[in-house]
């Protein structure tokens, strides 16, 4: 029983390790919900400056860019040691592309002064800086182990996909009013990434806590200054240049009303992560009552205790054993089953999202979409066919995993 008890033990403080790695992990993302919003900020302010040819918010651009460094050094800062553990690998390898992606910032920067992108070039390069930092975040709600705590990632995580397309909206609609007209391509973007931003926030509200969404609920309905806008970009070839400062306002505004909610989605994860550990600490800290150690174990086939007239315990074990440790085992098995089954189902919804960027992925290389566009056509596939979008991706891989036949020379 001394053996049993050990091994009792080790899985507590193996639950307590677990957990204070999350609440390390947990103060990872508070700087990365900082930095992935300064570099949003920063883009807002690049794509005025570009669409006006230098003439609008020079100055702000410059801010931003400093206020992106802080936090650039802010989040490095919080990064685990660069170390070897298990199970670790994939997490290390994004903080890897992480750094890589933001070490490419500043030639953007100089390349964007000098005329070398235009702003169609500068919002992809930004996008996908922001895309790799939010591949952290899924990577943390992917693995995180304990229920409350995935709910917690999971709804911070499709938050900030959702404000992510917000952004890439106000982004697209700034270069059509600066240019005094929508393309196609653009009224076509705007329609997708307002759907995306639906579909992200539908995820938030299926995980996040009553609180949150009582506080989203309050301005999740766009302004009806907005929804004019939006008609125009989507419905419309020509557009006044004035709206453009309008339109970036209205959408800056909006984008930072969500940044308050974000850093409120923070501080619960970071308050769910310390009262799971408070709560681990305290069962560990209970005291585990001594025991007969001449028990024995009922096992079938065999000699029930010679000389005992007495039957055996419904639970297979004979009367000597002590009650209570047989009750901390359970309990801690019956604990552990049931968050192995409420993550179980988290899980399937990650993986139906991983399941989708992969089709995207294919659909980006092979036809040459870009995200949104790829997005839109998983969509429009899913609605002809009346069938979820999850299977249309299914398909799409099945057909990408077919040996293609050798080019004929």
């Amino acid at each position: 029983m001394t053996d049993a008890l050990a091994y009792l033990k080790a899985s507590r403080d193996s639950d307590i390790a677990s957990l204070q790695r999350l609440l390390h992990t947990g103060q990872l993302i508070a700087a990365l919900s900082e930095l992935i919003h300064q570099l949003q900020r920063e883009r807002g302010a690049s794509n005025i400056w570009i669409c006006s040819q230098g003439r609008l918010f020079a100055q702000e651009r410059q801010a931003r860019e400093q206020d992106v460094s802080a936090a650039t050094q802010v989040f490095t800062q919080a990064l685990p040691p660069a170390a070897a553990h298990a199970g670790d690998s994939r997490f290390c390898n994004l903080i890897a592309a992480a750094l890589q992606a933001l070490a490419a910032l500043p030639v953007l920067r100089r390349q964007i002064l000098s005329g070398e992108r235009d702003q169609a070039q500068a919002m992809q390069v930004f996008n996908q800086v922001i895309r790799t930092l939010l591949n952290l975040v899924f990577e943390a709600a992917d693995t995180a182990s304990h229920p409350d705590i995935s709910r917690a990632l999971i709804a911070l995580f499709s938050f900030m996909q959702g404000k992510e397309l917000a952004g890439q909206e106000r982004a697209t609609g700034s270069a059509g009013f600066a240019a005094g007209r929508f393309s196609e391509a653009q009224r076509q973007r705007m329609v997708a990434l307002i759907a995306a931003q639906e579909q992200s926030f539908a995820t938030f509200n299926q995980f996040a806590d009553a609180d949150a969404q009582v506080r989203w609920h309050a301005f999740a309905p766009a302004s009806r200054e907005v929804e004019r806008l939006r008609r125009i970009a989507c419905t419309h070839d020509e557009a006044e240049e004035s709206g453009t400062l309008r339109w970036f306002s209205l959408l800056s505004a909006r984008i930072d009303q969500m940044k308050t909610l974000e850093d409120r989605l923070t501080a619960t994860l970071m308050a769910r992560c310390q009262q799971a550990i408070r709560e681990a600490q305290s069962q560990a800290a209970q005291p585990v009552p001594a025991v007969d150690n001449s028990f024995s174990l009922y096992i079938a086939g065999a000699d029930w205790l010679p000389g005992e007239s007495a039957a055996l315990h419904s639970d297979g074990l004979a009367h000597q054993l002590g009650r209570s440790v047989l009750s901390l085992v359970r309990e801690q098995a019956q604990r552990l089953q049931r968050q192995a089954d409420e993550l179980a189902t988290m899980r399937a919804s990650l993986d139906e999202r991983r399941v989708i960027e992969q089709a995207k992925a294919w659909l980006m290389q092979q036809h040459k979409y870009d995200e949104q566009g790829a997005w839109q056509a998983l969509r429009k596939s899913a609605m002809n066919q009346n069938k979820r979008i999850i299977e249309i991706a299914q398909a799409v891989l099945a057909v990408a995993a077919i040996p293609q036949p050798p080019a004929q020379t």
